[in-house]
């Protein structure tokens, strides 16, 4: 190639460039392209179809898979639909955003189920309140629970009174009506062995189980049925039988998760960088929770179809941490796994003749 070729070549390069540079500088620079940018950007994102939950399938759908520790994930929040019905169990710190992001129809949100009260399992409630009340909901937003449910509801109804009035005052009655506006608190007692049906309509059943997460009592699980398909939620506990024999045959196994070599690995740096104490509150969770290959044998046990590791102790932000999750696990259970991450999306359609195992991930 020549060195006169080059050149031309260069030039037209150079020239692109400069281009490019102007261009860019012009879309900075003109509101008018401004603005038509952001409305064709509104346009694609909130005037294109939604995704339609529910429907005649069981649906769940993790609005967040951390526990307190770690970041870059929305703590503990876990949405199931069904047909037209809509429960979120558990609603922890930054939930609400991952739910709104997904579409999840938060303006008919039946009741948010709480396991217990740690604070990464309620501290999205006024956020979810306030994402379901503007967005339509109709009546208070209940929100169920072991004995003590009543402190927390009151609590965040204290918190956030004035907000209340506030809006509703500044954009009317009409569009946040304060008849609406409040949780409300629904008590449920769990049996010590075996379930008891806490909601039965449309199809849908609601089961609440105690588990094993000492010292907080009582902590529940829920198990939800639908046409034939069924998914069991953990909640935190350790290694429990009341929750292996409440999940007998179901589809889905849900479960919180801990790796205990993590843990450790974890407390001993605090401590040895000068934050013993933190290191001695992280090193406490060991005794209360499940380890990976625990919640492989739970499932084991239980029969299930599939397994959902959520709620991790700690987060596993990158792969040479989820490898850590792993580890033993294929010696107990080879396949039929799930680790999930915000806004991973099950389905169990209806059974076909009366059979199905059929399972979609997204």
């Amino acid at each position: 190639m020549s060195s006169r070729t080059l050149k031309i070549i260069g030039s037209i390069v150079l020239a692109l460039l400069v281009i490019a540079v102007i261009g860019r500088a012009v879309v900075f620079n003109s509101e008018t392209i401004q603005n038509r940018l952001v409305e064709r950007a509104l346009d694609s994102q909130i005037g294109a179809g939604k995704t339609v939950f529910g429907t005649d399938k069981l649906e769940v759908v993790f609005c967040g898979t951390a526990s307190p520790m770690g970041t870059g994930r929305a703590q503990q929040c876990i949405a199931v639909l069904a047909g037209d019905k809509f429960f979120i169990v558990d609603s922890g710190a930054r939930s609400t955003d991952v739910a709104t992001q997904l579409g999840l129809p938060v303006e008919r949100l039946d009741g948010v189920l709480l396991t217990h009260f740690h604070s990464d399992h309620i501290s999205s409630l006024g956020e979810m309140h306030l994402a379901s009340w503007a967005r339509g909901r109709q009546g208070q937003m209940k929100v169920y629970g072991g004995p003590g449910v009543d402190q927390v509801v009151d609590g965040f109804n204290m918190a956030y009174a004035q907000d209340y009035t506030y809006r509703t005052n500044h954009h009317g009655e009409e569009y946040v009506p304060s008849k609406y506006a409040g949780l409300s608190a629904i008590e449920v007692v769990a049996p010590k062995t075996g379930a008891k049906v806490i909601f039965d309509a449309d199809g849908l059943t609601i089961s609440v189980f105690e588990v094993s997460h000492p010292p907080i009592e009582p902590a529940y699980g829920y198990m939800f049925t639908y046409r034939g398909r069924s998914v069991v939620i953990s909640g935190d506990t350790n290694k429990n039988q009341n929750l292996i024999d409440v999940a007998q045959g179901a589809d889905v196994l849900i479960h919180e998760v801990l790796q205990p070599e993590l843990v450790n690995m974890f407390a001993a740096t605090l401590a040895k960088n000068g934050a013993a104490d933190l290191g001695k509150i992280l090193h406490d969770t060991l005794d209360y929770h499940t380890s990976s290959r625990e919640v492989a044998e739970s499932g084991n046990e239980a029969g299930v179809d599939l397994v959902v590791f959520t709620h991790y102790a700690p987060v596993p932000n990158n792969p040479v941490l989820t490898r850590f999750f792993l580890r033993g696990v294929d010696e107990v259970r080879s396949d039929g796994l799930l680790l999930a991450e915000d806004k991973t999306h099950i389905i169990l359609p209806a059974p076909l003749n009366s059979v199905s195992d059929e399972i979609i991930i997204k």
